[in-house]
């Protein structure tokens, strides 16, 4: 299997899935080992930047007055 090959099916095998043949390149290929290390250290990185709660009302409300005033969404009713 070649590094181009092996990148094709990157996306499938990231966690730890793929054929025996991918395994084995992985584990024989310094290159693609160390993308797949340097991808998993992104991917880790990345859950640490995503708020875990989500934002508060308020930041929704904003939002659709805001896409409302654009023309972009039909005014919601709201009950007074």
């Amino acid at each position: 299997m070649t590094c181009a090959e092996f990148q094709k099916v990157l996306p499938y095998i990231i966690d730890g899935g793929g054929s025996e043949e991918e395994r084995q390149h992985l584990e024989n290929c310094p290159v693609c080992s160390d993308l797949v290390a340097d991808l998993r250290y992104i991917a880790e990185c990345a859950k640490l930047l995503v708020p875990m709660e989500n934002p508060s009302p308020r930041v929704w409300n904003n939002i659709e007055r805001s896409l409302e005033r654009e023309g972009l969404a039909r005014p919601a009713r709201r009950n007074s």
